[in-house]
């Protein structure tokens, strides 16, 4: 049904209620009043009556809809000068790593920089590169979570081994002047417990992002305890601290909480509304605590799930020197990223074979039984990877296939696994990371290898 306008429901009420006002007025006074002089006086009270009934009446309608207008104007204008201050802060996050990436890779074909220099160089170039990458699945992130279209995966994971890998990430990060702590709260195997471990390293690495980012000197301390069926996690630092009256909106999208001064502090300010969103999925719930020039600590709980498994977690295989006779089928129908596989598989005595798309990778698989292990590709012409995976399942279900993709980790994982894929990497990974994966599901499923000579 058509909604008419606010102005035109208005005017149609207010006539209406005019015509029935007289019809029914009239029809009644002129039955009970006979005197025309007492009729006059009495229809002339009426009417004054009717208009000061009606200007309460639209007094209250009006000022009702122009509580909302004025709330909506202010939301809007609000909401432009995030969406200014939004594009300005991913303007200056993406061109920055940009102009580190082209900048430094241009200065690599000066024939005479010395091997140090390349090395430097190479060095910016990458670590420019990570910050575009996090930058990007930031954005994608907050995305998923706004538009309500983040799933939540859970698996068993070991919290003192997820612990101690964030602190290898971080510890090289950290200034001189800044103590960097780690605290477990149980031991193993009780730390093993069922969750969504890429949501619970995504909320971790961003709390102790904005500590680093934010503490130039005192500490930082990570840790966990149990209490009850909770799980209570914290970050605490000596850092800058954010003002009580900016700690609701600190969780929000595209809100950032930094102190008056000249100095610009990167980010886009949606980390902690990504912690905030993954928490939510998670039934969990996060505090602050938090002033001015004394530091902050951040508390987040989800709930305790242990999950009792035979055995430790499973140790790859350290020596990725030699898998001789490995043989291994890449389904990628991009022919770079084929050749970047090759350069990173190179000296370890495994043996490629490619298929451009899903279908001849079935075909291969069909009609070779000797392939060890599948790297899939997700989005491909011809038949996708979800397809060949699940037709591969059915031919030889013990052959192992890890995912690679492209897609949102977080999100595409979730498929990927429903469908049948023994692991998954995202694009783009490390030489260290995919050796790790093959040794890991090697060392799930072994096979026999040649010795080297």
């Amino acid at each position: 049904m058509r909604k008419f306008r606010f102005e035109y429901r208005f005017t149609a009420i207010y006539v209406l209620l005019g015509f029935l006002w007289i019809l029914f007025s009239d029809s009644i006074l002129g039955s009970l009043i006979h005197d025309h002089d007492l009729l006059t006086r009495t229809q002339t009270y009426k009417g004054w009556l009717y208009v000061t009934v009606t200007a309460v009446l639209f007094f209250t309608i009006l000022r009702k809809h122009l509580i909302k207008l004025r709330n909506a104007e202010k939301r809007a204008v609000e909401s432009d000068q995030l969406k200014t201050a939004f594009l300005q802060n991913v303007s200056h996050e993406l061109r920055t790593p940009m102009n580190g990436i082209i900048g430094f890779a241009s200065l690599l074909d000066d024939n005479d920089l010395q091997e140090e220099q390349k090395k430097e160089y190479i060095s910016i170039i990458t670590q420019s590169t990570y910050r575009l990458l996090d930058l990007v699945n930031q954005i994608l992130d907050i995305s998923l979570i706004e538009t309500g279209s983040s799933l939540v995966l859970k698996q068993p994971a070991y919290l003192n081994k997820l612990m101690a890998e964030i602190q290898e990430i971080w510890s090289p990060k950290i200034s001189k002047e800044v103590t960097f702590s780690f605290s477990q709260g149980l031991n193993s195997p009780e730390d093993c417990i069922y969750t969504d471990e890429y949501k619970l390293k995504q909320i971790l690495n961003n709390l102790i992002s904005n500590a680093v980012k934010f503490t130039s000197i005192g500490h930082i301390c990570v840790g966990y305890s149990l209490k009850g069926n909770i799980l209570e996690f914290y970050v605490e630092d000596t850092g800058l601290g954010i003002p009580p009256e900016n700690h609701t909106d600190i969780f929000k999208p595209f809100r950032k909480s930094e102190p008056e001064s000249n100095r610009f502090y990167d980010g886009v300010g949606v980390g902690l509304a990504i912690c905030k969103g993954n928490l939510d999925l998670l039934n969990g719930k996060i505090h602050i605590h938090s002033e001015p020039g004394t530091g902050s600590i951040f508390r987040f709980t989800i709930p305790y799930e242990p999950v009792r498994l035979k055995g430790s977690p499973i140790k790859p295989t350290e020596n990725f020197s030699s898998f001789n006779g490995l043989l291994i089928l890449v389904v990628e129908d991009e022919t770079l990223n084929v050749s970047y596989i090759e350069e990173i598989l190179e000296g370890t005595g495994i043996e490629i074979h490619h298929a451009p798309n899903g279908q001849v990778a079935v075909e291969l698989c069909k009609n070779n039984s000797n392939y060890n292990l599948v790297l899939m590709d997700i989005r491909m012409p011809v038949m996708n990877g979800y397809e060949a995976t699940r037709l591969i399942k059915e031919l030889r279900p013990g052959l192992p296939v890890i995912a690679q993709t492209a897609y949102i980790a977080g999100e595409e994982r979730h498929k990927a696994l429903e469908v049948g894929f023994d692991a998954f990497l995202s694009k783009p990974y490390l030489k260290e990371e995919l050796l790790e994966a093959i040794a890991k599901q090697l060392s799930k499923n072994p096979v026999k290898l040649d010795q080297p000579e």
